[in-house]
């Protein structure tokens, strides 16, 4: 099998899961996981955190986007621009965030401020399934093949347990996760020393 057909299997499969998966159970699945990255000391540390609105059936970093606005921490959300690139916004008002392309959640420019990706010291980060090697697989897009190179700071994949399988289709210039945080505990990537 292609490499291509071998990503495009493993996204059919998590995604099977991921949408039979009750809305209750997902709740309190994100809830665990967002839990191992609230008390997860390089978390505590950082002042500027990226996050991700979650589509419905995603992992939902939202428990911990709220104990990090509680901390008084700023948090950057990406926004879709044309050739699927992310640009960084910080929501400066509580309207700040509209659905966008996918009718996911995305900051409003005009309400938000902008935030570079060097100014991150922390990224949460979405994918589809993740490797026990902290690999990632995307939905398909690019959108944080292209993100992720730009990040310097410890980048986390958020997921259910079931999305960490034993290993993922990657390219070699698929960039892996420093940690992986899911409901039942968190992976940390061997090669990561900042921690």
């Amino acid at each position: 099998m292609r490499l291509m057909e071998e990503k495009q299997a493993v996204r059919r499969a998590v995604r099977t899961r991921l949408h039979a998966q009750p809305p209750a159970e997902r709740a309190l699945r994100s809830a665990d996981a967002c839990a191992q990255i609230i008390a997860y000391p390089a978390f505590q540390r950082a002042a500027v955190l990226l996050a991700y609105c979650a589509m419905p059936q995603e992992c939902d970093p939202a428990p911990a986007v709220l104990a990090a606005r509680a901390a008084g921490k700023r948090i950057a959300f990406p926004l879709c621009l044309p050739g699927n690139r992310l640009a960084l916004y910080e929501p400066l008002a509580p309207d700040a965030l509209a659905p966008g392309k996918y009718g996911i959640l995305e900051p409003v420019p005009d309400r938000c401020r902008a935030v570079f990706p060097a100014e991150i010291e922390f990224a949460v980060i979405p994918g589809v399934a993740f490797g026990r090697d902290c690999s990632r697989l995307g939905q398909g897009a690019g959108y944080y093949d292209r993100l992720l190179p730009e990040l310097s700071c410890p980048k986390a994949g958020l997921a259910f347990d079931f999305q960490v399988l034993e290993r993922v289709p990657r390219e070699e210039w698929d960039v892996k996760m420093d940690l992986i945080a899911e409901n039942n505990g968190i992976i940390v990537n061997k090669m990561y020393s900042c921690l």
